[in-house]
C-alpha cells in the first residue's frame, strides 16, 4: 500500500537524521560513509514511490479523496528525499573539525535538542499523512516551527563560547548542522500542513488555490 510503503521511507529517513546527528556530536567521520551509503536506499525508495504514483494517476480511476492521497503522497516522497540529502550533509560534517571544547557543551546540547524536536516532528507529520489526521499534522507543524528559535540560540550561544581558530571552525560547523536540521524541521511543517488538504480537501498553505 501507498501508506506503507511512504511509512517504510520515512523510517529509513529519520533513521539517518538520527545517525547523522549523533555522528556529528560525537565527532566520528565514519558517520559520512554509513550515511551516503544508506542514502542510494533512500533515493531508489523514493524514486520507486514516485514512479508508483505517477502510475496510479494514469492508470488509476480514483475518488477525490484517493487523489488527494497520491497529491499528498508524491509531496511526501520528494520532501524525505530531501531530508536524506540533508542527513547526507550533517554525517560530512562529522569529524571534520576538531572536537568541541567543554565551553561548547551549551552548543551541543541545544543541536542535540535541535535534531530531537525535528525528528520527532518529521515523524508525527508523516504518521499524520498515514492517518489523515488532521489534529497530528497541526500538533507536528507547531513542533517543526519551534525549531526555527532554536537555531538563534545556537547562534548566540556560538558567538558567546567561541575562542581561538580551532573553536571558530567548529562553530562554524556547528552552525551548518544547526541550519540543516533546521531544514528538516521545516520540511515537517510542509508535510503537517498537508494534512489538511488530505484530510478536507482545503488548503492550509498560502501558495495554493
Amino acid at each position: 500500500m501507498l501508506r506503507d510503503d511512504l511509512a517504510e521511507l520515512a523510517t529509513v529517513v529519520l533513521a539517518q537524521v538520527e545517525r547523522a546527528i549523533a555522528g556529528w556530536d560525537e565527532a566520528d567521520p565514519a558517520v559520512a560513509q554509513v550515511v551516503a551509503d544508506t542514502d542510494r536506499e533512500v533515493d531508489l525508495r523514493s524514486a520507486a514511490l514516485e514512479e508508483r504514483i505517477l502510475g496510479l494517476h494514469r492508470n488509476w480511476s480514483a475518488f477525490a479523496a484517493d487523489l488527494r492521497l497520491l497529491h499528498v503522497g508524491l509531496i511526501a516522497a520528494v520532501a524525505l528525499e530531501r531530508v536524506g540529502n540533508l542527513a547526507v550533509q550533517i554525517a560530512r560534517l562529522a569529524g571534520s573539525v576538531p572536537p568541541p571544547q567543554e565551553e561548547m557543551a551549551p552548543v551541543r546540547r541545544l543541536i542535540a535538542q535541535m535534531g530531537e524536536r525535528a525528528v520527532d516532528a518529521l515523524a508525527q507529520s508523516v504518521q499524520a499523512i498515514a492517518r489523515a489526521d488532521l489534529e497530528a499534522g497541526e500538533r507536528a507543524m507547531r513542533e517543526a516551527r519551534s525549531v526555527s528559535p532554536m537555531l538563534d540560540r545556537v547562534l548566540r550561544a556560538v558567538t558567546e563560547a567561541a575562542s581561538g581558530p580551532a573553536m571558530r571552525a567548529w562553530s562554524a560547523a556547528a552552525v551548518l548542522v544547526a541550519r540543516h536540521i533546521e531544514r528538516v524541521a521545516n520540511n515537517a511543517a510542509e508535510l503537517g500542513a498537508r494534512v489538511r488538504f488530505l484530510a478536507t480537501g482545503e488548503s492550509s498553505l498560502p501558495d495554493e488555490e
